[in-house]
């Protein structure tokens, strides 16, 4: 993916920048609530992946994410997985 330009890798140019001391050193953001913005959008991305056989991927349900992340995402997607292999 590097070589196809997909991983550039993060600065303050492409990601937001949170300090404990001193808060964003990266504004101005364009949104006020960015940062949770791009916390679901990563959230509805890794969901996708049940895409499978025509579907959109995402799961009819109300989820609430606390402290996600890829990893987290990831796991979850495996564990429901499971549940979609049973129904089709």
């Amino acid at each position: 993916m590097y070589n196809a330009g997909f991983i550039q890798g993060g600065s303050t140019e492409n990601a937001i920048v949170c300090s404990v001391n001193k808060g964003w050193l990266n504004p101005p953001l364009r949104f006020q609530d960015e940062p949770c913005r791009h916390k679901v959008l990563d959230l509805v991305g890794d969901l996708s992946l049940l895409a499978q056989n025509g579907n959109q991927g995402l799961p009819t349900a109300h989820i609430i994410s606390y402290k996600g992340g890829h990893t987290l995402h990831a796991k979850f997607v495996r564990h429901l997985s499971g549940f979609y292999q049973v129904e089709n």
